[in-house]
């Protein structure tokens, strides 16, 4: 399935930015569109480093229905 991917980054001082651009990838799942691109695991427990990713299809443009991971 085709999904588009957004990486964000956060610090105290700048607050939430945008990484990069809008990625168009294949992946069987969100989660695995969200690792394959920067091979970096995505947990669900411990501390999360300063990048968080969103994923959606392309069918849902207006973002409301994607998934959200941050890396560990």
């Amino acid at each position: 399935m085709q999904y588009r991917v957004q990486f964000f980054s956060w610090t105290p001082s700048f607050g939430v930015r945008q990484v990069g651009r809008v990625i168009t990838t294949n992946a069987p799942s969100p989660k695995l569109a969200a690792i394959t691109l920067l091979n970096l695991p995505l947990d669900e427990t411990g501390a999360p480093k300063n990048l968080a990713v969103r994923v959606w299809s392309p069918d849902e443009e207006e973002k409301a229905d994607c998934a959200c991971f941050y890396y560990h």
